[in-house]
């Protein structure tokens, strides 16, 4: 099974059927033509920066007669593409305005949406109290001397 972000388009409700779902696993594409990949994905910045990487690993494989240098060079980029762009899109999206509302797991992003169509629905017809929530953490909170004292999980909290 492979994890499916569900990002939520600026200012819509949860469930919405514009939501991008984004399976968060190694793209193939992406390491046989980095640069297309980044650009068919609007990722404007990062296939400019790796257009740069690639013509320093050019120069270097030319110019500089280091061809084992450009061709690790240029395998690592397509590489980290791979393995990193889908994240790329997911944070480049945030950074728009979408909200990610969702993590799934699924084979199948269609499949993943309904599971999030589902489960929102679900939380909207009967809602659990903030402490309840599976995956936040809770802030239990105790007096001690005047002071608000707590932890987040294991880290311990002391507000006054």
């Amino acid at each position: 099974m492979t994890a499916h972000l569900v990002l939520a388009s600026p200012g819509a409700q949860v469930p919405d059927e514009r939501s991008i779902v984004i399976a968060d696993r190694f793209a193939p594409w992406a390491i046989i033509a980095p640069v297309i990949w980044l650009l068919f994905n609007r990722l404007w910045l990062e296939a400019f920066a790796a257009l740069l990487v690639m013509a320093a690993a050019s120069v270097l494989a030319g110019v500089a007669g280091q061809p084992a240098l450009g061709i690790a060079l240029d395998l690592a980029l397509s590489l980290i593409t791979a393995l990193e762009g889908r994240g790329w899109r997911a944070a480049a999206l945030q950074r728009r305005g979408w909200r990610l509302v969702d993590v799934v797991e699924a084979d199948d992003p269609d499949i993943a949406f309904e599971i999030h169509a589902a489960r929102a629905t679900a939380e909207r017809k009967t809602p659990m109290p903030a402490s309840a929530r599976p995956g936040l953490p809770s802030l239990k909170l105790g007096r001690q001397a005047g002071r608000e004292t707590g932890s987040i999980g294991l880290v311990p909290v002391e507000r006054n």
